[in-house]
């Protein structure tokens, strides 16, 4: 059976409220919205090395060994434009979850 720590490895805790402590909740205690959350992970940042390395490839042969030798302009240019734009939407919302933090207990209150 596992301890509880580990489940709070590399997370930033706060001290539990205790019953004569008084929370407030206002603006003053929430944090930023546009502040990054990265947890330095090698095992996590290996990954998302996989991750990306995939997705680049997949670019790389859909654009330059499917679509570039052209048997019909239009259809190249087309799937081209649409593949590279749902290539981009797909790194851009990992690394949008790479670098946000989940919600937490804290901006729920």
């Amino acid at each position: 059976m596992q301890s509880t720590g580990h489940r709070f490895r590399d997370v930033d805790h706060h001290p539990l409220l205790s019953s004569e402590d008084d929370f407030e909740c206002s603006s003053a205690n929430v944090e930023p919205v546009g502040r990054i959350w990265f947890i330095n992970d090698a095992c996590g940042l290996i990954c998302a090395v996989i991750t990306w390395l995939l997705v680049l490839y997949a670019d790389f042969v859909v654009t330059f060994v499917m679509l570039l030798p052209p048997k019909n302009y239009w259809y190249s240019l087309i799937n081209g434009i649409v593949f590279n734009c749902l290539a981009v939407l797909a790194l851009s919302s990992h690394l949008r979850a790479m670098l946000t933090d989940p919600v937490s207990a804290y901006q729920i209150f």
